[in-house]
């Protein structure tokens, strides 16, 4: 594995105390930190429902953010918690891709390590524009003051996210404003690292299993040469086919290895972020068809893509390594199997056996990540978004 390709991933796990080496006591006060901060803030959320009379919008408001921020929370502790997992497929990757030597191989790994960046660096870029909004957020009202003929004797401060700190918030106002900000800046960049370092390993996924579908082919042009009578050429093919076989299970090693050690909280994530969804989802329609406010707007808004999006990335990547197993066992039917010696036509047949199976990476052993899950699970959301909308009328 060409290092060049993840050294944003280094650098943005860094950044927020996940890189799985060096781990200082700076690095360990860091993520106290990162963990007090967003928990803090999502007490002086719920706080609200003792100074404030509750109501449905009053709920759905709170819940809208602060479990996005509690989406965040358990994402962070989470890969604190299991840094060994990232540690440990960090370096299977880099160990099965030193092993390399073909240079079609080589080139293969480093196509995908290519993606892999671009992925990265295409997240980097949407989590940038989106630090730049929320930081103009709270000056909306200045902005859209200067179009308003009503002069104002001083300005209107505005925090979009409503808390409740037991203080004088006019007084607190810059104090309430960092840490509102901090907690912003700590959900993206948890949300950044975690997105990038999971599209990075499965995008290394899909390289392997086409590295395994490259050896396979190999493998069957002997087969179609008419030489596979030969003892040496016979031989080559059953080192072709053992190779290919080998990358094959380490793969699926891998991923069984961190799937296991992640679906419980992926899973828990996954349910939290329908919910969180539909609540922003109830969010954008308030502020267009109740009291426009256009930081409200803006902030369900946010919250909506970002969840689309990562939940959009997580899907597609499981996708495309499902689709990529499958294109390992489509040349095996290609394949003149009769003129083939029995004991090669038994390891044809043990292919096809295994490429008859559907091949699912599943979380909690009930949600199957892929394009069609997405949909559903979008479809979820919009049917709680239909139940709230019914309650509100």
């Amino acid at each position: 594995m060409d290092t060049q390709f993840l050294y944003i991933h280094r650098i943005s796990l860094v950044a927020i105390g996940l890189w799985p080496y060096h781990r200082t006591m700076l690095v360990q006060l860091q993520s106290c930190v990162f963990s007090l901060t967003m928990t803090s803030f999502i007490i002086f959320q719920l706080t609200t429902f003792l100074t404030t009379e509750c109501n449905i919008e009053l709920i759905l408001e709170i819940l809208s953010t602060s479990l996005f921020v509690l989406l965040c929370a358990i994402l962070y502790n989470f890969l604190w918690i299991n840094t060994h997992v990232v540690k440990h497929v960090l370096e299977n990757l880099q160990y099965v891709c030193s092993e390399l030597k073909d240079e079609n191989e080589i080139a293969i790994i480093k196509r995908y390590g290519h993606i892999a960046k671009c992925v990265a660096i295409g997240f980097t870029s949407l989590t940038m524009c989106g630090f730049f909004i929320v930081t103009v957020l709270p000056i909306l009202p200045w902005i859209f003051g200067i179009f308003s003929l009503v002069n104002e004797s001083k300005p209107h401060r505005n925090i979009y996210i409503r808390t409740e700190y037991f203080v004088d918030q006019e007084k607190y106002f810059y104090f309430i404003l960092l840490h509102l900000y901090a907690n912003q800046y700590i959900g993206g960049g948890i949300l950044l690292g975690g997105a990038i370092v999971v599209t990075g390993y499965f995008t290394y996924f899909c390289g392997l299993f086409n590295i395994a579908s490259y050896r396979i082919k190999q493998a069957m042009q002997i087969i179609n040469s008419d030489e596979i009578c030969n003892w040496r050429t016979r031989g080559r093919f059953d080192k072709k086919i053992s190779h290919a076989v080998d990358i094959h299970r380490t793969a699926l090693e891998i991923i069984e290895f961190y799937l296991y050690n992640c679906e419980g909280t992926y899973f828990l994530l996954i349910v939290i972020t329908v919910i969180c969804l539909s609540l922003n989802l109830f969010g954008i329609f308030q502020a267009v068809h109740f009291v426009f406010r256009m930081e409200d707007f803006v902030l369900h808004c946010g919250f909506t893509v970002c969840i689309l999006t990562c939940s959009l990335g997580g899907n597609y990547m499981a996708q495309a390594c499902i689709d990529h197993y499958n294109y390992i066992f489509l040349t095996a039917y290609d394949v003149r199997w009769y003129i083939a010696p029995v004991r090669v036509q038994r390891l044809i047949l043990f292919l096809l056996q295994k490429g008859a199976k559907p091949y699912n990476i599943k979380l909690g052993g009930l949600y199957t990540l892929s394009l069609e899950s997405f949909a559903t699970l979008s479809t979820a959301s919009m049917s709680y978004f239909t139940v709230m909308y019914s309650m509100q009328k």
